[in-house]
């Protein structure tokens, strides 16, 4: 038993685990887990209120900076915009003004001009997330990603959320993108995980360093370079909140999500708070059109289609994304028969 400092001094082998300890902690405060979020806030009418609660955007965003804001991560938000409307707003943000025309603004490229400010931080945060004002990703999401992501991306899998809606009609919840129910799944480390091989656009992305890095380092950080999911072709702000998703992208080999009793894990899920989607492709669903985002026919506890599940291995999901975009390169061959 060591009863004095002079004790602790001469012992060698305590003073350096004392020190190790010590620099360990250090290091923790050093490199504390922080989260920068940039948000492009499109708003020319700012009179106009939107969705079921007949809020205007600002609400919705203040509202969002509020959730945001609980985040057990250090947060950090920037938000991008294109006037001075902001400028006498007490939020809890930093707030950038863009100059940019009219025509450029009316299809979407203040998206885009978030990039240039997030490419100067990648050095500052361990991860970076892009999120549209008005979709709630909350702490329930945050320690999901957490608690899935690290292990996923090391395989080269993409960790999924879904977004919901609500139909104030029956006060269920419906998938906004999901139009088909899930059919596959994969065991990763004795999890199962559904595969979202329909639509995994969901209005934002989330990456740690590396994977953002990479993304910067990339010919898809650039607009030039269209993305897609095999299905078609995204439009101008969906290519920017589609991020480093986009199937023909092929830095992830599929994007999957966690069972838990037989359901998708309820913490995928994330509110799209002006709730304006659910009617407006109202006219489709009796024709039960599927290749548009947007037509809530699924109720999030039937996203799963358990009655015709399939197990795929992960060697069949290499096999599965390398014909994909084989056959979508060779596309013009199909053109060339149908003439």
């Amino acid at each position: 038993v060591l009863n004095s400092y002079q004790d602790i001094l001469s012992h060698p082998l305590l003073i350096f685990f004392s020190l190790l300890k010590m620099l360990n902690l250090f290091i923790i405060l050093i490199l504390k887990m922080s989260i920068s979020i940039h948000i492009p806030f499109y708003n020319p009418n700012p009179e106009k209120k939107e969705g079921y609660r007949n809020l205007t955007r600002f609400d919705y965003l203040k509202e969002n900076i509020l959730n945001l804001k609980k985040l057990s991560l250090p947060t950090d938000i920037f938000i991008h915009t294109h006037n001075n409307f902001l400028n006498d707003k007490e939020l809890d943000a930093n707030i950038i003004n863009h100059q940019i025309n009219n025509d450029d603004l009316e299809k979407g490229y203040l998206t885009w001009l978030t990039r240039p400010e997030m490419q100067k931080q990648k050095d500052s945060y361990n991860y970076f997330m892009y999120l549209e004002h008005d979709i709630k990703f909350t702490e329930k999401n945050l320690q999901y990603y957490l608690k899935f992501q690290k292990n996923l991306s090391s395989k080269r899998f993409n960790l999924g959320f879904l977004i919901y809606e609500k139909n104030n009609k029956d006060n269920q919840n419906y998938s906004i993108h999901i139009t088909e129910r899930l059919k596959n799944f994969v065991c990763i480390d004795s999890q199962k995980f559904f595969i979202n091989d329909i639509e995994n656009y969901c209005c934002f992305w989330i990456y740690d360093q590396k994977q953002f890095k990479d993304f910067i380092g990339s010919k898809w950080w650039n607009f030039k370079k269209k993305v897609h999911n095999f299905r078609h072709n995204y439009g101008i702000t969906e290519r920017s909140s589609i991020g480093f998703n986009a199937l023909n992208i092929n830095y992830f080999i599929a994007t999957l999500l966690p069972e838990i009793n037989n359901q998708t894990d309820p913490d995928c899920f994330i509110e799209h708070m002006t709730n304006n989607y659910y009617d407006k492709f109202s006219e489709l669903k009796s024709q039960n059109f599927k290749d548009i985002r947007g037509v809530c026919t699924i109720k999030i506890n039937d996203v799963i289609y358990e009655n015709k599940m399939k197990e795929k291995t992960i060697i069949i999901l290499y096999l599965d994304q390398f014909l994909k975009t084989l056959f979508w390169k060779l596309r013009f061959l199909s053109r060339l028969f149908k003439k």
